[in-house]
């Protein structure tokens, strides 16, 4: 076999999937081997340093755990992993399955090379540190970019690129102004600003806001938080690490940050983005958000979006005792009022949360549980054809020596092309079958709706997962009127 990875569709011309073939049909050919396209499989668009995304290297894996290959070739070893504990460990499963792994940039061959793994391990080490290297030199070069006075990513609203560096809207920047000026000395907050940013918006005394026509809440307090308005950027902010095999955004700490001040014109003096922001810290440190167990389940039957908990109390005055609400409303509504949904009839959450846990024992009680799902049951469906095919054709190939041996009704030659088409049908079947499967393996376990139901019994204080696990979905309309979709129900 012949694995091909490209990352992005921006890899330079030496990583292209047609110069990394060239090359290995090239040895290949130079070795007296044959040549056959379809020996070739392919990862296009993902990184090297991410082994669990790659169904072609998955495939290739699993065809040696199988038995089905003798040899993979691979331009280079960048071109295998970028990660030395999954280069090393895709090394052992090929040599421990009895295949030959070549690598020609490197000149790596296990058929001479034999135990000795430092070749390999060095080469390893090199193809991993490369992109770490690289990290450094695009970083390096950002920065310097940085200092003269170039931005970086995404405009921000309010402003516009020239020749690479950021000028004033002068058109936007008044109503960035004006926010600043509500939030910070007429006492309005977030929500107040946004209604009288869609009341000024009316009479065309404000601008719109950038991806939308409607002021939404979220778009002020990105706007009240970002400090580009005050002539600042801040570099190297956040970093993308490696979790569990797979490539994850977050921030990084504040002492890694890279914070250019004066780096373009400023909106707004600096001392009003930090009377805002510390405005938002203080009132941050009242607010707990609350913990919404049906998070990613309820949903508004008028716009599609989130239901989400919204709170408020008092102060009791006779006992001095804080009385909390928790109610449910429209995410869409919360961030844009009427402008974006309508506002629902206020629905307590501690009376939906006890009436989601009767309604699910009474599901429970009254059907008999269908534990196999509509995607299972697909997925079932599709394995068993697969199945039924590829017994038919195993059975076929079995027959084709009667054929030749015994009825005399097909000459070797025919015998011989009719086996090797029999065989690759069989090897393609397979192969259909691992990717699918690898493709398919999030979906939930039946035995953990069963393990969700004896939890749920249970009555645990968080039970977010197991509703994850018993609900598909919850409508929620204005009046109240609720649909529920269950994972465990036709």
């Amino acid at each position: 076999m012949v694995y091909v990875r490209v990352s992005t569709d921006k890899d330079e011309q030496v990583s292209s999937p047609e110069n990394q073939i060239d090359i290995c049909r090239y040895w290949l050919e130079r070795n007296n081997y044959e040549w056959e396209e379809k020996s070739v499989v392919f990862d296009d668009g993902i990184s090297g340093t991410v082994l669990l995304d790659r169904t072609a290297m998955q495939l290739v894996l699993e065809k040696a755990r199988r038995r089905e290959i003798k040899m993979v070739v691979f331009k280079s070893i960048h071109r295998l992993a970028r990660d030395m504990r999954d280069a090393l460990e895709i090394k052992e499963t090929l040599i421990a399955h009895g295949v030959r792994l070549v690598t020609i940039e490197e000149g790596y061959d296990s058929l001479y090379e034999g135990k000795n793994d430092m070749k390999f391990e060095m080469f390893s080490m090199f193809a991993a540190q490369y992109p770490k290297t690289l990290s450094v030199s695009v970083t390096g070069a950002l920065a310097a970019k940085v200092r003269r006075g170039e931005h970086l990513g995404q405009i921000p609203y309010g402003y516009k690129s020239v020749n690479k560096k950021l000028q004033i809207d002068e058109e936007v920047a008044p109503t960035i102004r004006k926010i600043f000026h509500w939030y910070n000395h007429h006492g309005l907050g977030f929500k107040s600003v946004m209604y009288k940013l869609n009341e000024e918006l009316e009479k065309g005394n404000v601008v719109p806001p950038q991806r939308t026509e409607k002021w939404q809440l979220t778009t002020v307090q990105s706007i009240i938080k970002n400090a580009s308005y005050t002539g600042t950027f801040i570099h190297n902010r956040y970093t993308t690490v490696k979790i569990d095999g797979r490539k994850k955004q977050i921030q990084n700490p504040r002492e890694k940050w890279m914070i250019y001040e004066n780096h373009h014109p400023a909106i707004i003096p600096i001392q009003e983005w930090e009377l805002a922001n510390s405005k938002i810290h203080k009132n941050h440190r009242k607010k707990i958000t609350p913990w919404n167990e049906f998070r990613n389940i309820l949903k508004c039957s008028e716009c599609g979006s989130s239901m989400v908990i919204m709170q408020s109390y008092r102060i009791r005055k006779k006992d001095n005792v804080r009385v909390e609400w928790k109610y449910l409303k429209c995410s869409a509504y919360r961030r844009g009022g009427k402008d974006l949904c309508v506002n629902h009839a206020p629905i307590m959450y501690g009376d939906f949360r006890e009436l989601m846990l009767k309604k699910i024992k009474e599901k429970a009680n009254d059907i008999e549980l269908n534990f196999q799902n509509t995607i299972q049951q697909q997925k079932k469906k599709e394995i068993a054809s697969l199945e039924t095919k590829l017994m038919l054709i195993e059975k076929k190939n079995r027959g084709l020596v009667d054929l030749y041996l015994e009825d005399k009704l097909i000459s070797k030659q025919e015998f011989q092309l009719k086996r090797k088409e029999y065989e690759n049908e069989i090897a393609t079947i397979k192969d259909k079958l691992f990717i699918f499967k690898q493709e398919n393996n999030t979906q939930m376990p039946i035995k953990n709706i069963k393990e969700a139901f004896e939890q749920f019994e249970r009555n645990e204080e968080d039970l977010h997962h197991i509703f994850k696990q018993l609900l598909d979905e919850i409508i929620i309309y204005p009046d109240g009127k609720l649909d529920i979709t269950y994972t465990f129900a036709k």
